[in-house]
């Protein structure tokens, strides 16, 4: 597994993870970073990592880091944001239901 991917395709990674079974599900809720470091065959140190579990009704957004006194160009935001073209008018939502 490659070790450049960018958050958005770490994270598309792992929800394929645990979408393969039960027990996938669980390993990234109990310990995502262990599952990252498996997945890319890749040391974590240093950094923490949280899993969180949606729910119907929350939506999360994920802020990225930007250090201080620097900006993200347009290029960098789109590496980060890990958007998969969502559509909240009526796109892909796991139940099958709607963004209204």
């Amino acid at each position: 597994m490659a070790k450049n991917m960018t958050r958005g395709q770490i994270q598309d990674l792992l929800s394929k993870f645990a979408a393969e079974s039960p027990a996938n599900r669980q390993a990234v809720i109990s310990d995502p970073k262990a599952v990252i470091e498996q997945q890319l065959d890749a040391s974590l140190d240093g950094k923490e990592v949280k899993a969180v579990v949606e729910t119907a009704d929350t939506i999360y957004v994920v802020v990225p880091y930007v250090a201080d006194g620097a900006e993200l160009s347009e290029g960098e935001l789109a590496q980060v944001s890990g958007g998969r073209g969502d559509d909240f008018g009526g796109g892909d939502v796991q139940d099958g239901g709607t963004w209204s």
